[in-house]
């Protein structure tokens, strides 16, 4: 078995029984560490016929693991419309005016990230500035945060949505003084009824996409993902693995409830197979914070009758979780808002107690998680904490969020995002990026953990009392991540029997600046003992 021997590094393994090493060793077939050491340890353990590749000096960390990202909505997102630079609706409409001059009438045109907090007034847009700009089209154009989706009358048309079509559970059909739709459907329930008749790219188009964003991630440091999108995304992913595509690893958190299939073994939950596997379900528990629909124990400021929405029913929640944890699966629950915490918190402690009841509490994959944790309770942190409950955080948002928090949630903004709060209360802790909503570079999302604050703006730190340090925005997106994907045993971590998958620093991080961290980027990355990005 031929193995390949990386040395005169600076190693920092997270693993607690040995932090720091100079030296590891990977077998090539299977892609697992064999050694981690000093020089002459590891030179001894790859074998008188290993590669032996000189670090001189570098420094290697295990490669970075998004905790949270939708992979087939960030490369489409090269493909659709993108109004993130839109400044008001009628730029966005511009966009779709010159696309509609090269689409074939009917067809659908599609975007998103307009966000109308950059927009004068920041009044939701209406069906009306679509319909000008492409009135022999279907148009659909999410928001930034994928919580709302603007539409013209012909896709309104298209999905039967009229002034007598009721508000389907989980979802609100924005509708003016007369009753009629406006164009915004709010929350997944109420978007389905469009997106369900939006044909998706053709798959060769999908590849291409793909393959282009696995190249920006593997550029970024990136060898692992949760992937949180539905089976039929699993399912494209997994004819990329057939064919020998897939250049790192996918743990799927699958959306729509695919419990049947899951129960039935329609869904194989593959534990064994070293790229692709599923890992478990993600639960809607509200909407958003910039579209005002993230559950709130307190209404938004400005607005004393909105307290957000229930984006899934209590009672459908707490069904769903314990099946779930029943059937030993991962499970991901979206909770921005403060209330939508408590809902999911007293679900899972529902089922935490019907397995202990069961004696079934001690399972191989069960991890329950709470995504993004943007405004919780002090008395929900304590439960977080009890329960372990891991806290899976994308801090970029803390830095693209700032205005809209102070502006909605008034003085409730100084609790939130407060990393370092449940840092220090030891609830686990895992990093990643949500892309597309935000962008999925580890270098400056640890930054953002690290100085609250993104490079660009000059702007101050905000709250930066809930600064994470450096080890633990590292740990995050590393070993916590690992773990938050119950993938502790195989990834995370420098260690033996583990994967070879590493990122490698041109400077050690924690001898420099974070800015420079940035500036730096990164020199190489490894999946399974292999450079697949740059040269060490």
């Amino acid at each position: 078995m031929t193995r390949i021997a990386y040395l005169n590094g600076k190693l920092y393994t997270m693993d607690a029984v040995r932090p720091q090493a100079q030296a590891m060793a990977i077998e090539r077939e299977s892609g697992r560490l064999v050694a981690v050491g000093d020089n002459t340890e590891v030179r001894q353990a790859a074998g008188a016929q290993a590669e032996l590749v000189d670090l001189r000096g570098k420094t290697v960390l295990p490669g970075f693991i998004d905790a949270h990202i939708h992979l087939l909505a960030t490369a489409y997102r090269a493909h659709d419309i993108d109004a993130a630079v839109c400044n008001n609706p009628e730029e966005v409409a511009q966009l779709v005016r010159e696309r509609a001059a090269r689409t074939p009438v009917g067809e659908w045109i599609v975007g998103s990230h307009w966000d109308r907090h950059r927009w004068p007034g920041r009044a939701f847009p209406t069906r009306e500035v679509l319909d000008a700009a492409a009135p022999a089209h279907p148009v659909a154009l999410w928001s930034k945060d994928g919580h709302l989706l603007w539409v013209n009358s012909q896709a309104l048309a298209r999905a039967g949505i009229t002034a007598e079509t009721p508000d389907p559970p989980g979802g609100v059909i924005l509708r003016d003084g007369s009753g009629q739709p406006t164009g915004i459907l709010q929350e997944g329930a109420a978007m389905e009824l469009v997106a369900r008749l939006i044909a998706p790219p053709s798959p060769a188009l999908a590849r291409q996409l793909l393959e282009e964003t696995f190249a920006a991630l593997l550029r970024s440091g990136i060898t692992a993902i949760h992937d949180i999108e539905d089976r039929s995304v699993y399912e494209l992913l997994a004819s990329l693995r057939t064919a020998g595509s897939l250049p790192l690893r996918v743990r799927m958190i699958l959306q729509r409830h695919p419990l049947p299939e899951l129960r039935a073994g329609l869904l194989r939950a593959d534990e064994e197979d070293p790229l692709l596997r599923i890992g478990g379900i993600k639960i809607f528990a509200d909407g958003t914070l910039g579209s005002q629909t993230a559950a709130m124990l307190e209404s938004y400021e400005g607005s004393p009758e909105n307290y957000g929405i229930l984006a899934t029913p209590a009672e459908e929640m707490r069904a769903l979780i314990r099946e779930a944890s029943e059937l030993d699966l991962i499970i991901a629950i979206h909770a921005i808002g403060d209330r939508a915490a408590r809902v999911a918190l007293d679900a899972i402690e529902l089922a935490d107690r019907h397995l202990a009841e069961r004696g079934q509490r001690a399972r191989r994959r069960l991890r329950y998680r709470l995504e993004h944790v943007q405004l919780i309770s002090a008395a929900d942190l304590e439960r977080m904490r009890r329960l372990g409950v891991i806290a899976s955080v994308q801090p970029y948002h803390a830095v693209a969020d700032r205005d809209i928090a102070e502006r909605y949630w008034g003085e409730r903004h100084r609790q939130a995002y407060a990393y370092r709060t449940i840092y220090e209360l030891g609830i686990p802790l895992a990093l990643g990026s949500d892309a597309p909503v935000e962008l999925f570079e580890p270098l400056r999302i640890i930054y953002a953990a690290v100085k609250r604050t993104d490079l660009e703006s000059g702007r101050p730190s905000w709250l930066p009392e809930q600064a994470l340090p450096l080890s633990a925005a590292l740990y995050g997106y590393t070993l916590g991540a690992a773990y938050a994907g119950a993938e502790e045993t195989d990834k995370g971590s420098l260690s033996v029997g583990k994967f070879g998958d590493a990122v490698v620093l041109p400077e050690d991080p924690f001898q420099i600046p974070p800015e420079r961290l940035v500036s730096n980027g990164i020199q190489a990355t490894i999946v399974g003992g292999l450079p697949v990005y740059g040269e060490v």
